[in-house]
């Protein structure tokens, strides 16, 4: 049996007014910086558009909602609401503007933690609520999440169902609204090859098909532990809550009821990956600095260089260590030594380029790999970010340095041969003095 009805009621995705939850945008514009507004100005606000224009942003203060419609610019993607500078005849009218899907995501900021506060921050459209004293890498942390689908990292959707026709469908509504879709009509033949070398970040699934259904499909892709995270949205005219409950059980996260009307199908999916991305994030990345953690950097790290073997692509490893790090600890306080972290952090993303892995290794340590770079490339790379750090700190009172062991792939060096020799050569760096770069 084939569940074969294709649903009605198509709404683009760009112009027919979805409320796509989480990347309503006015105009994108490839290649063009992200705009970020921030409505009520203060010290904190100061601060933050700083940190936003540092972290390679476009960011700009405006002090009234008039002010906040006028600047529906390409690219403009969220807005950071400070509300402890602005009235209650603000607060009402950007709940206004929520319910009528004129408002961007919402970046709330607020010295008062409250249920009644968070509350107006949800009406606004708020995906993000911090409270004093503001963590401001933390909210540019937000800010990479809710910008990543447009540049870094789209939306990937798997869309599995026997019947063409509805897979296609189901695409190209998804693909209206800037997802990235791949289509599986067998799953028995096409299945498995895609999933060994893609993960989507959701996965839609028929209920009922020939060969194999959604259940047994669903049961199988939650045995595989890089697959665990990811959403499953069955597609079935299944009426009956006993099966829907049974199929469920195997793994699947919701259940969508055959016709879908297009704009509950892109609210469903959108919701859904923005939280898998949220919980995949927790397991994979630093909490302190949001790059990669020790983990997911190795794996990473040990994807590339059999990468390297298999297709000959140039791939140079880098273990980077703060010089003197201690003191700076000991002398200015644990929290002066984290805002030295997150700032060198995010100047190696600002750094290097899509594609490069970056993770902390542990503590002061961090390690990049520099994917299609040879050794003069990745050289220089590390040299300019020496010589940004020499004009750049997190501190008026003092500027910090790095030591460096840079290592490239050779044919027939195994991953733990490369990450031990970046490892002496950066015992080596930090033995000829530190703030040096040994190759």
């Amino acid at each position: 049996m084939s569940d074969a009805s294709v649903p009605d009621g198509r709404v683009s995705g760009t112009s027919g007014g979805v409320p796509l939850l989480h990347r309503k945008i006015h105009e994108f514009v490839k290649d063009e910086p992200l705009h970020v507004l921030l409505l009520g100005r203060n010290d904190t606000t100061e601060k933050l558009a700083h940190a936003v224009q540092q972290a390679g942003y476009r960011a700009k203060i405006v002090d009234s909602i008039s002010h906040l419609l006028a600047r529906e610019e390409a690219n403009t993607f969220a807005v950071v609401i400070n509300l402890d500078v602005i009235s209650s005849k603000q607060h009402q009218w950007l709940i206004d503007l929520a319910e009528s899907n004129k408002q961007w995501p919402v970046i709330a900021m607020s010295s008062e933690d409250s249920l009644a506060v968070r509350a107006a921050s949800v009406r606004m459209g708020g995906q993000a609520f911090f409270t004093a004293p503001f963590d401001l890498p933390a909210v540019v942390a937000e800010l990479d999440a809710l910008s990543e689908r447009f540049e870094r990292d789209p939306y990937h959707v798997l869309v599995v169902d026997d019947q063409q026709s509805v897979a296609d469908y189901y695409a190209e509504v998804l693909r209206d609204a800037g997802f990235i879709t791949q289509t599986i009509v067998s799953p028995l033949a096409e299945l498995m090859p895609y999933l060994q070398d893609n993960i989507p970040d959701l996965i839609l699934l028929d209920l009922y098909m020939p060969e194999i259904n959604g259940q047994e499909l669903a049961g199988i892709i939650r045995q595989m532990e890089n697959l665990i995270s990811v959403p499953i949205v069955f597609l079935s005219s299944e009426m009956s809550p006993e099966h829907q409950l049974r199929a469920l059980c195997t793994g699947g996260d919701t259940f969508l009821t055959k016709p879908v009307k297009s704009v509950d199908l892109l609210a469903a999916v959108e919701s859904r990956i923005r939280r898998g991305r949220t919980v995949r994030n927790l397991v994979m990345r630093d909490p302190l600095t949001g790059l990669l953690n020790r983990r997911e950097a190795l794996r990473r790290l040990e994807d590339e260089v059999y990468r390297y073997d298999r297709y000959g692509h140039q791939f140079c490893l880098v273990m980077l260590d703060l010089d003197h790090f201690k003191a700076i600890n000991d002398g200015y306080g644990h929290a002066v030594g984290d805002q030295v972290i997150r700032h060198f952090a995010q100047t190696l993303k600002s750094s290097l380029r899509e594609g490069d892995i970056i993770g902390r290794w542990g503590g002061e340590e961090f390690v990049l790999g520099l994917c299609e770079s040879g050794p003069e490339v990745a050289r220089d790379i590390l040299h300019r970010i020496a010589a940004f750090l020499q004009q750049s700190s997190p501190s008026a009172e003092f500027n910090y340095t790095f030591s460096a062991g840079l290592i490239c792939s050779e044919k027939g060096q195994s991953f733990e041969q490369l990450l031990d020799r970046a490892d002496k050569r950066l015992y080596e760096a930090k033995q000829s003095g530190r703030n040096c770069i040994i190759f």
